[in-house]
């Protein structure tokens, strides 16, 4: 190198010439790719519409442990797909069983996961007292139960 040339993007001073286009090209395609993800997830969040109240997710058991560390409690755990719409489950939401009767609750939600790309959930629900409940045991929640504390007067003042 002469004492003139210097390094490329160099003066002859050594000083670094500002790139404006580059970095200006480089804030641009950052920004759209940005702005593209975001309009994807939005698109996304529409796409699937909310579970209808009642509509039942069956699953069955597929793990059951007593603890999994000191002071934990039993639980199951459960996991199915072929979910078309978006759930709307809450911990504590009950766990239900069939009945003779009709249904009776075994438990309660302690953890759920969604996977909108394979439209499946993964549960985890506590027992209810002195419920048996075996690996293999098919089990339901609603996947958009009503508010526990809606009025039935609709709002209205008494």
């Amino acid at each position: 190198m002469t004492m003139h040339q210097g390094r490329r993007g160099q003066a002859a001073g050594g000083s670094m010439r500002p790139l404006p286009g580059a970095a200006l090209l480089g804030l641009l395609v950052t920004t759209l790719a940005t702005s593209a993800g975001n309009a994807r997830a939005d698109e996304g969040q529409t796409a699937l519409p909310l579970a209808p109240p009642g509509m039942a997710f069956r699953f069955e058991v597929i793990e059951s442990h007593d603890a999994d560390y000191l002071g934990d409690t039993p639980a199951h755990l459960g996991k199915n797909g072929g979910l078309t719409v978006r759930p709307q489950v809450a911990l504590g939401d009950p766990v239900y069983r069939k009945a003779v009767t009709g249904r009776i609750r075994v438990g309660h939600v302690t953890r759920v996961t969604w996977s909108r790309v394979a439209g499946s959930l993964e549960l985890e629900f506590d027992p209810e007292p002195f419920q048996r409940i075996a690996v293999g045991d098919e089990v339901w929640i609603d996947l958009n139960p009503a508010p526990a504390d809606v009025d039935p007067s609709g709002g209205r003042e008494r």
